[in-house]
């Protein structure tokens, strides 16, 4: 929607308390569900150990990601985000059980469109935050010790929160789109090394995405929720990994996103004005590190 709201024409915050609780605990379960003593004792620090068992794996990083949301109006932003990541994998024989939490606030952003009323073009500043969390279920296909291949289902969550300031007639966007998705994982050890070289990609459809507007106060905007047509994703990383002890090690990626949202299948009303949200795109590529933990 941004400022230009069409006639005929980003948040609070939806509560996702409950489905980071969820996934908390079962990030939880994957890595204290099985004896400790045991898992250590027969699963291998590198997968070149034993092509038959790949490490469970424990990921913590930080990094930073190039925002840019674009409107089929016309309007758009672009922002810099800070980025916490969290991630758990846990292999049961050929079954992949895993969750990802990730969490990202700009540091910088800026809006450039048109004013909803009067056309006229402004520029303002812009703020963006992003909470992502999904559960994984897959098998491993490919386990050897040159290549691993797993395969997951993932059933998530994706929530941006766009937001003006009040003094510049502010509003803000939540898009909420919980989704199911599917993703390939590819590790690539380095006989004799360290390093593992690794890749992933994947795509998710949203399963009844929607966008809530919320004006800051005397605002002519209308409040409610834009049910959107339809939202997918397409999404993929590269990245290194190098292992300092056994089990503890540093990682490197370079990631991208791209999120595609059609248009809204309702209208909200201000007064005798109409208002529709246009279709949009949100895309992002950055780079994260962080520690890696296999045991």
């Amino acid at each position: 929607m941004k400022r230009c709201l069409i006639p005929t024409g980003k948040t609070g915050g939806l509560q996702t308390r409950s489905l980071l609780v969820s996934c908390l605990f079962f990030a939880a379960l994957s890595l204290l569900a099985r004896d400790p003593g045991a898992a250590l004792a027969t699963t291998p620090a590198l997968i070149s150990d034993n092509p038959q068992t790949v490490p469970n794996e424990l990921d913590l990083g930080i990094g930073t990601q190039d925002w840019y949301y674009r409107e089929s109006a016309g309007d758009g932003d672009n922002a810099g985000l800070l980025t916490g990541h969290l991630r758990t994998l846990s292999y049961w024989g050929p079954v992949i059980l895993g969750a990802d939490l990730s969490y990202m606030a700009s540091f910088t952003g800026r809006y450039t469109g048109s004013d909803i009323f009067t056309g006229a073009p402004i520029q303002i500043p812009m703020a963006e935050t992003v909470f992502q969390s999904s559960l994984h279920l897959g098998l491993l296909l490919l386990n050897t010790a040159a290549d691993s291949l797993g395969v997951w289902a993932s059933w998530g969550f994706h929530q941006q929160i766009w937001m003006t300031p009040a003094q510049s007639g502010g509003y803000e966007e939540n898009y909420q789109i919980p989704y199911l998705g599917g993703s390939f994982y590819n590790q690539t050890p380095l006989p004799g090394t360290g390093w593992t070289i690794f890749e992933e990609g994947g795509y998710r459809s949203g399963l009844s995405p929607s966008m809530a507007v919320t004006p800051s106060a005397g605002e002519p905007i209308p409040a409610g929720t834009f049910n959107l047509g339809s939202a997918w994703n397409l999404h993929g990383l590269a990245g290194v990994r190098y292992l300092f002890t056994p089990h503890l090690g540093l990682y490197l990626t370079g990631n991208y996103s791209y999120w595609a949202f059609a248009q809204s299948t309702n209208t909200l009303s201000a007064g005798t004005r109409q208002f529709l949200e246009p279709s949009s795109i949100t895309s992002y590529f950055g780079a994260e590190t962080g520690v890696t933990l296999e045991y």
